[in-house]
């Protein structure tokens, strides 16, 4: 009788074993290892100087939702140094699309703007389309790029990549850039030239 309980003891223990429930761990959610970098030279009238900035990008987007007519977007990212009051920006506009009420292109629409424009130009204003890239220096002034011949310009990139994840649908870039800031505050050196700019980044699609 004693070996019978001590068995029928083990089977019970057995049984409420096989009962436990197993945590179940999902598998890590994949996120997009997005490259943040803006290096290169600041020419003014004191000579060449250098800059790096590589700590933090941001992605951003103007849109102006129309029924009727075409609307239209603006694409920012933002590259910087935490804690400094200074950095780059590079702007794209602008993309126009038909909204289906989603207030976002498709991202077919949306990958065809960026992979078509791997040369754009630099915007003559800012209400204008092209490509516009902001400083701020260490001053807190911002200038922003023009058409002016006076200094080398041009903007290539390099390369753009499609990638997603949970936070959304991103472009990575590497590109080069050379060209001309102004700063209508200043009345002296109000025009300075960028050159031999690289920056790796991205577009954020929201």
């Amino acid at each position: 009788m004693k070996k019978t309980l001590i068995a029928g003891t083990f089977a019970g223990a057995l049984l409420l074993a096989s009962c436990t429930d197993h945590e179940v761990i999902p598998p890590p959610v994949p996120i997009v290892d997005l490259a943040c970098l803006c290096e290169g030279t600041i020419t003014t009238q004191n000579g060449d100087s250098t800059f790096t900035y590589s700590d933090t990008c941001t992605y951003s987007s103007t849109k102006t939702i129309n029924t009727g007519t075409q609307s239209n977007a603006q694409y920012q990212t933002q590259i910087l140094n935490s804690g400094m009051n200074q950095g780059w920006e590079v702007e794209m506009r602008s993309l126009y699309w038909d909204d289906d009420g989603s207030n976002n292109p498709t991202s077919t629409e949306w990958q065809a703007y960026f992979n078509g424009n791997t040369q754009p130009t630099y915007a003559p204003d800012v209400a204008a389309d092209g490509v516009i890239v902001r400083w701020t220096d260490s001053n807190g002034a911002v200038w922003v790029s023009d058409t002016g011949q006076v200094c080398l310009s041009n903007f290539t990139y390099n390369l753009f990549t499609y990638d997603s994840d949970t936070t959304g649908e991103y472009m990575e870039f590497d590109a080069v850039l050379n060209g001309h800031l102004m700063n209508s505050d200043y009345t002296l050196d109000s025009t300075i030239c960028f050159s031999n700019v690289h920056i790796k980044s991205a577009f954020r699609r929201e």
